[in-house]
């Protein structure tokens, strides 16, 4: 049986014990890192920049309305970016917008998000053409571009709906829409001074 003198040094070296291992658990501890601020190397507003060929002739001109920059990142964010893609046998230009947008890639890949639109007006020879999607991604430089997600194609009365695109704009352009798509050809309307036959 302990004595009381011997009961009270227990508890001391019981204390002392606890006291002892909460200090270590505590050193053991990595101190809490500081969260590190995402900033831009640098800002531009009303961003406009454009490329050219060989021969001095504009390919394509990226306007935003700010551009932010992180180089560590290989990252370009845009807002409110219009990218143009001008027709080498001197066609009408493509004419893409966005609400953002990304460049990616040191810059050879354009990502655009959030209520895209792609126009091409029509000539004598080309019917117009109009896009409409919430992502698309272009490779300038490769005349291409992609959506994976769901659009909608109109020229004139005609329409088309995919669950994604792959386009190859350079002339001859065509368009290739992956998985189920579904289309609509509207009537040819009757010539002038022609009225339609009546059924009886």
């Amino acid at each position: 049986m302990l004595t009381t003198r011997q009961g009270r040094l227990v508890i001391v070296f019981a204390v002392l014990a606890m006291a002892a291992g909460w200090v270590l658990h505590n050193m053991n501890k990595e101190p809490p890192q500081r969260v590190r601020e995402r900033t831009p190397k640098y800002v531009v507003s009303d961003f406009t920049a454009v490329e050219t060929d060989s021969t001095g002739r504009p390919t394509r001109r990226l306007v935003a309305q700010q551009l932010r920059e992180y180089l560590a990142e290989d990252l370009g964010e845009l807002d409110l970016p219009r990218l143009t893609l001008f027709d080498r046998d001197g066609g009408p230009p493509w004419e893409i917008s966005s609400q953002r947008g990304f460049l990616l890639n040191h810059n050879d890949e354009v990502h655009l998000v959030e209520r895209v639109r792609m126009d091409r007006t029509g000539t004598a020879a080309t019917r117009s053409f109009r896009l409409t999607s919430t992502e698309m991604r272009v490779w300038p430089k490769r005349e291409y571009a992609q959506g994976d997600q769901p659009v909608r194609l109109e020229s004139d009365r005609d329409w088309l709906t995919a669950t994604g695109m792959r386009l190859w704009y350079a002339h001859p352009s065509r368009a290739e829409f992956p998985g189920r798509a579904h289309i609509f050809v509207a009537p040819t309307p009757p010539a002038a001074g022609h009225a339609p036959e009546s059924t009886r």
